[in-house]
């Protein structure tokens, strides 16, 4: 930073014992002065770095701790979903409702059994096992990635058994519920907390199975 002769202005070179321009002596007092106030100024300057600096740090360090809880949170995906092989080519659904078709199901030892051709005709299929008097409502769909989704027919808190798509959605027909169709993550509606409960299956041929130990086991969430 430069400095200025207190007689002319001009400016003075560093550790000049005199005026380049005028010729005025620079006693030894101005020269304590004028070192003192560069010493000042280079003292900010070097503070006004640091301060910049460690800014910086902490700044980065922010931008680590966010990126590390996005890549570490939990998936927003159901389980079983995400758990199930991509197995068909991806489906498509129409913005417009598009509500359950009931279709007979197969039942052969441990396992039942309905068409995979049958589903993605559909788009989303009612059915049941029937055992033992007792009938316990499913469904099944196929997701726009290409995978089966079978669950439980049940909006528990409001008891529905019925559910129809609506666009890249499901939604209860009761309450009006609505939750992501790949992920089954809520979107809207008071009973969001309780998707269809999703259960594993397994494609055979055309046949898209399920054990019927696992559905016999199904319990309320709630």
């Amino acid at each position: 930073m430069a400095n200025f002769c207190s007689q002319c202005g001009k400016p003075l070179m560093a550790n000049a014992n005199f005026c380049n321009q005028c010729g005025t002596v620079i006693s030894k007092t101005q020269q304590g002065q004028l070192h003192e106030k560069r010493a000042k100024v280079i003292g900010k300057q070097t503070q006004r770095s640091a301060r910049s600096y460690k800014n910086w740090v902490i700044l980065a360090a922010v931008g680590l701790i966010v990126a590390w809880t996005y890549v570490n949170m939990p998936s927003s995906e159901n389980k079983v979903i995400a758990s199930q092989p991509v197995v068909t080519v991806a489906a498509s659904y129409p913005p417009a409702d598009q509500q359950m078709v009931d279709i007979p199901v197969k039942s052969e030892g441990s396992k039942i059994s309905i068409p995979l051709d049958v589903v993605q005709k559909n788009k989303i299929v009612s059915f049941k096992l029937e055992e033992r008097n007792v009938a316990i409502p499913l469904l099944a769909y196929i997701t726009t990635d290409g995978k089966v989704v079978t669950a439980i027919s049940v909006c528990e808190p409001c008891n529905s058994q019925r559910f129809h798509t609506k666009g890249e959605t499901i939604v209860c027909n009761s309450c009006g519920t609505t939750w992501e169709l790949n992920t089954l993550e809520a979107i809207s509606g008071s009973c969001g907390k309780y998707p269809p409960d999703a259960i594993p299956n397994s494609l055979v041929g055309n046949e898209i199975q399920i054990d019927k130990s696992i559905i016999q086991s199904w319990r309320r969430r709630g």
